[in-house]
């Protein structure tokens, strides 16, 4: 199966929240960095995207534009929508709602062994996701 339908199969999965799935594409040892969180593992990604979801009940996911695959790696682009309902962790206190829109382009970069992501690289633009959010970039 070409890794880009592993990565849609991962993101029709996440869109409905489907977190169960979500984790088994992932391992327990599985290397994610963002530029918001570093964290192992599918179980640490689910409470990651968890927070996500709870700030932003509709937070949706396309892959769009580029993809390439070389090997067992998967490079492509990622766009993302939500909106800012409910409070978002950060450190260890919530921010209170904007009710603003997201917006956002990211980048994705994935490992894979044995069909599973091993390695989970996201890149977006912080200080404009902190910036639509309504949220100082030192957030």
């Amino acid at each position: 199966m070409p890794l880009i339908d592993l990565a849609q199969r991962f993101f029709t999965a996440l869109n409905a929240h489907d977190l169960d799935t979500v984790v088994s594409m992932l391992t327990p040892a599985t290397a994610v960095r963002t530029p918001i969180g570093t964290f192992t593992g599918g179980e640490a990604y689910r409470d990651w995207i968890l927070m996500h979801f709870r700030a932003m009940p509709d937070f949706f996911h396309e892959i769009a534009g580029l993809a390439a695959e070389q090997g067992q790696t998967l490079a492509f682009e990622l766009h993302a929508t939500g909106t800012f309902t409910g409070p978002l962790a950060l450190g260890t206190s919530d921010v209170a709602p904007t009710g603003r829109r997201i917006d956002i382009s990211a980048s994705d970069f994935w490992r894979f062994e044995d069909g599973r992501i091993v390695e989970y690289h996201l890149y977006f633009d912080r200080l404009d996701f902190f910036s639509q959010l309504g949220l100082p970039p030192t957030a």
